[in-house]
């Protein structure tokens, strides 16, 4: 039946019309990135605006290296076909049908009307042709510029981990991946408090006390707070898209909350040709540890063929603790369960509209905070008197219009996100000094974060030799954060301790319900920008870029303090304070590209970051002067990249030099009392190279590796408070390693039985401190991973180790006492898949 569509396309187009002749000779500006070649087709009859015919079998494991320039139509189609064994033929001025060369020989007499049977466009696979003319490496489409765009051919630092690449190495969460991508580590410490740095931006490994200089996004809707995070969210890997890494101040298109670099969660959406339905299942056993176990599924639904559909996804995902909690006698007690979905429907009334909206749902609980403390207690092992408990919530709501006219895609976007956190921190051993006898002494911390964020953007076609992008957003979030500090009898020691010098009653007063301290602080942030950025095709080879984003902002603070806790460090059993912090500015970004053959692209980029400040409002202390207000901080980012493809494209060698000069650092601080606060103190600089290198070793074989080497430090000396020794400058950052390599091997036997696949994967992380001025080190460890697979039609099955050696490395080290988050001991397990 194929062969005789096809033959039925090929008769039409015998008497080819003087029309369609002048047709193909009218040249357009043409912008068609590397990709795979469906993909391409479809952009590629856009822009012509004809109908291209052609069989999604044929097309589905293609790739094209693109064309740029001014084109007939003609030669765009012989660019976009190069390589492989696919011809095309007007059937008429508008249409085109593209077909196997071997196949136009035998199909001469099948009539015209078989030729509107079974065939539409498809959604072709980003994968390498069986042929060996046609092998190359797949071409990643991300929308990190907020416009869909091939990665490799944006000007800055972005690299993409595609659903099939997170699959291939048996991603779940950040601590599995984030770590691949070059010039970037993942701080792993608390679930929920594992923070990223990006080229060595950070002061602490910790949560900071304003924002936090990485961004997260999910489908471009904000996820950072505009204070002290309650929560980053970790999303499963589970049926993404991509997710895609941006180095460097993201500042222009992404806002305040991406000094240092961002991370983009992008969802697979629903397709609306097509069922398709997965179900996957793992077990695993962690040595010296508990058992993992995982179930997840999705379901496509096609409710209107090619207008309406649904995707859903449920993931539940139990992994293993390995830590002992000897003061409670419980062992493997950092089991984290990970549980929660997403709906997303998606609706396209016409070829150039589509509704898209988003539900997600994920939840993440914590047994017990998993560092060890090897000097007080033991390796593996932690004490503390009631389990440290924590539970984290993220939820999004998100709907989206795309409009397409012909000057421009009209994109607008109104979203909800919600996060909820819930922790208890195990203080007896602090403060039981202060109450003798009390015991357990706890803090819990239940705080909530929401926001509205609204955005519209008009970003111009693709192609032509002025494109733009221009837009306004807003982001509104409130946050309540709450301590409440308290055990069993504390208003009785209290009354026995303190009455004699307070008066009587002064237990239950300044203790009711046993809470010492009642402590609240909410949180009112507002981000306004206009963005934009707006590039110039001078010819082919030639483009400049310069972008803005014009913001003004504004937090207001305050702190509500009740209890005994309170009168001890300000005289008074209430006090309430209240500040605001307000500023305006711009972050200018400026690029220029060279690309002097699809195989070349060289490019010169700086942009400048920035991040909220806001109010302090804890009271100073008896000669001890809090600042009022922390600024926000910048810094300009400099940097060189290339981009090449060797071999017909089955090497590609980027690499990538930057400087960054960051000032009017804000800092973490504690007062005498402990209590918490941020200034500007100090200036630093990061340099440093990235570099990747991808092979094509042979068909199904690929080599992939990363090297970083970074030089992040103060320039500086400061003082961080506190009556702690001043840091001196040429002191490194906190977290930024000098050393950081990850490199992967795959090979995959398609065509064999089976199809038996190999990956076999390492990572490389040197040593650098957890803290400013302090001894506890992180890093110095290296980890690798092996899996093996096996098909049987629709089903695999993957038997997988992790951390191979079993070794011990520290992602996060806390000081004073010393406390050690480590990377997973040897994980060994299998994954059950089936496919739809």
């Amino acid at each position: 039946m194929r062969l005789s569509v096809l033959a039925a396309a090929i008769s039409l187009s015998v008497g080819l019309s003087t029309a369609a002749d002048v047709q193909a000779a009218i040249k357009k500006r043409t912008f068609i990135p590397a990709q795979g070649l469906g993909p391409a087709l479809r952009a590629f009859a856009k822009d012509h605006k004809l109908q291209i015919i052609y069989v999604s079998e044929e097309v589905a494991k293609l790739h094209t290296r693109g064309v740029v320039g001014d084109v007939t139509s003609d030669e765009a189609l012989r660019a976009l076909l190069q390589g492989t064994e696919l011809e095309y033929r007007y059937l008429d001025e508008r249409t085109v049908t593209v077909f196997l060369a071997t196949e136009a020989e035998s199909t001469q007499s099948t009539s015209a009307l078989e030729a509107s049977e079974g065939l539409r466009l498809s959604q072709a696979s980003n994968v390498s042709s069986s042929t060996e003319s046609t092998l190359a490496l797949e071409e990643v489409i991300v929308t990190a510029t907020k416009r869909p765009e091939a990665v490799r051919r944006i000007s800055g630092s972005v690299s993409a981990l595609t659903g099939n690449e997170l699959e291939k190495v048996g991603a779940q969460s950040m601590a599995d991946y984030i770590s691949r991508t070059p010039g970037v580590i993942f701080n792993g410490s608390a679930p929920g408090n594992s923070t990223v740095t990006i080229r060595g931006i950070s002061t602490t490994t910790r949560i900071d006390q304003g924002q936090g200089t990485t961004g997260y996004f999910l489908d471009d809707v904000p996820l950072t707070d505009p204070f002290f995070s309650i929560a980053i969210p970790d999303i499963d890997a589970f049926d993404v898209n991509n997710v895609s890494v941006l180095r460097g101040p993201q500042g222009t298109l992404f806002g305040s909350a991406s000094l240092g670099g961002a991370i983009n969660y992008q969802t697979a959406k629903p397709d609306a040709s097509k069922w398709d339905a997965r179900v996957q299942g793992s077990y695993a056993g962690v040595t010296d540890g508990g058992d993992s176990q995982s179930g997840k599924v999705m379901i496509n639904a096609p409710i209107v063929t090619d207008k309406l559909a649904v995707r859903g996804v449920y993931v539940y995902r139990d992994d293993a603790g390995f830590l002992d909690n000897v003061g409670t006698a419980r062992d493997d007690v950092d089991r984290v369960l990970v549980r929660g979905g997403r709906v997303q429907a998606l609706w396209a009334p016409t070829d150039r509209t589509k509704v898209n909206y988003l539900f997600l749902n994920q939840t993440l609980e914590n047994d017990d905070v998993g560092y060890q403390e090897p000097e007080t207690v033991g390796n593996l092992q932690k004490s503390t008197v009631v389990p440290e408990r924590s539970e984290y919530e993220t939820t999004i709501h998100n709907l989206r219009v795309d409009q397409e006219f012909d000057f421009g895609t009209l994109t607008v976007s109104a979203a909800h996100h919600e996060k909820r956190a819930e922790s208890t921190e195990d203080a007896t051993a602090d403060l039981e000094s202060l109450l003798p006898g009390v015991s357990p002494i706890t803090i819990s911390a239940p705080s909530t974060s929401r926001g509205k964020t609204f955005e519209i953007r008009l970003a111009s076609p693709t192609g032509r030799s002025f494109e733009y992008l221009i837009g306004a957003m807003r982001d509104d979030t409130h946050m309540d954060i709450r301590n409440l500090a308290g055990g069993p009898g504390t208003a009785a020691v209290i009354e026995e301790l303190f009455a004699p010098l307070l008066g009587p009653g002064i237990g239950e007063i300044s203790a009711p319900g046993d809470i010492f301290l009642n402590a609240r602080i909410p949180v009112h942030g507002e981000e306004n920008a206009l963005f934009g950025e707006a590039t110039y095709h001078f010819n082919d080879a030639w483009k400049v870029t310069l972008g803005g984003r014009g913001f003004d902002t504004k937090v207001e603070n305050a702190t509500e303090s009740s209890g005994f806790f309170t009168l001890l460090t300000t005289g008074e059993l209430q006090t309430s304070q209240s500040g605001t912090q307000k500023e305006r500015g711009f972050t200018p970004k400026a690029s220029i590209t060279w690309t002097p053959s699809d195989d070349f692209m060289a490019y010169v980029l700086a942009s400048k970051g920035f991040r909220y400040g806001g109010p302090n409002i804890i009271v100073s202390e008896p000669g001890f002067t809090v600042p009022p207000e922390f600024d926000s901080d910048s810094l300009f980012n400099y940097e060189l990249g290339v981009r090449s493809d060797l071999f017909g494209q089955r090497v590609r060698l980027d690499g990538t030099v930057f400087f960054i000069d960051w000032r009017d650092i804000q800092l973490r601080q504690q007062t005498p009392l402990r209590l918490n606060y941020a200034s500007n103190a100090g200036k630093a600089e990061s340099y440093g190279l990235e570099g990747t290198a991808t092979i094509m070793i042979a068909r199904d074989l690929v080599f992939t590796t990363n090297l970083t080497y970074l030089n992040a430090e103060l320039v500086e000396d400061f003082n961080p408070g506190g009556g702690q020794q001043i840091v001196p400058a040429g002191s490194t950052l906190p977290g930024a390693s000098e050393w950081q390599v990850s490199s992967t091997l795959s090979y995959e036997m398609s065509e064999l039985p089976l199809a038996p696949s190999f990956v076999l994967s390492h990572r490389y992380l040197s040593e650098a401190p957890g803290i400013f001025g302090a001894g506890a080190e992180q890093g110095d460890f290296s980890v690798v991973d092996a899996r093996v697979a096996l098909r049987f039609n629709q089903f695999s099955i993957t038997a997988f180790v992790n951390n191979l050696t079993n070794s011990d490395g520290v992602t996060t080290a806390l000081d004073d006492p010393l406390q050690q988050y480590l990377i997973r001991p040897r994980t060994i397990g299998v994954t059950l898949d089936y496919r739809l």
